[in-house]
């Protein structure tokens, strides 16, 4: 009996990631009262793939990074498949880097961080364009880069005090 609930609760853990990531896709959709804010809304679920495939890859596979991208453009109402696309992309970037990645300080992570975030802004502001057929307004794209980069400090903090539980329970 006890084995069981061991394994349950293993089995919960190792979707941990998975969840985290889905939550913020959920909090990036929420109605908020501040105007433009939605237009400006970070990506969320960008600073959570980036962060689980560094430090967790085998607990963020593909059609776990695939799902949180479709649902988030499904909820979101954006071109369907351009989320989970990116995301995949950035998901396949990074855990091709990853080890370097692991083995750098915080810092250095931001600043690829910076580097992809600016990348995924231009290239979900031109993929929606070309969907849309008319040229967005790009300040959003690059609104919400900045504004991802800004938090990733203090959302990478959250998952990795997350990921502090889900080691200090592994024992």
């Amino acid at each position: 009996m006890a084995s069981l609930e061991k394994k349950k609760e293993i089995g919960f853990r190792s979707f941990l990631p998975f969840l985290t990531s889905l939550l913020l896709a959920i909090v990036m959709v929420l109605p908020y009262k501040i105007p433009y804010f939605g237009n400006l809304m970070p990506y969320l679920t960008l600073i959570a793939v980036y962060y689980w495939v560094v430090v967790r890859p085998e607990l963020l596979p593909v059609s776990a990074v695939f799902v949180i991208g479709l649902l988030q453009d499904i909820l979101g109402g954006g071109p369907l498949g351009m989320m989970a696309l990116l995301l995949l992309l950035v998901r396949q970037f990074v855990l091709i880097q990853g080890r370097n990645f692991l083995e750098r300080d915080f810092l250095f992570n931001w600043l690829i961080f910076v580097i992809i975030s600016m990348v995924f802004g231009f290239c979900s502001w031109a993929v929606a364009s070309i969907y849309y057929k008319t040229v967005l307004n790009y300040w959003h794209a690059i609104g919400q880069s900045l504004l991802t980069i800004a938090l990733f400090p203090v959302i990478t903090w959250g998952l990795g005090k997350i990921r502090k539980r889900l080691k200090a329970e592994k024992r």
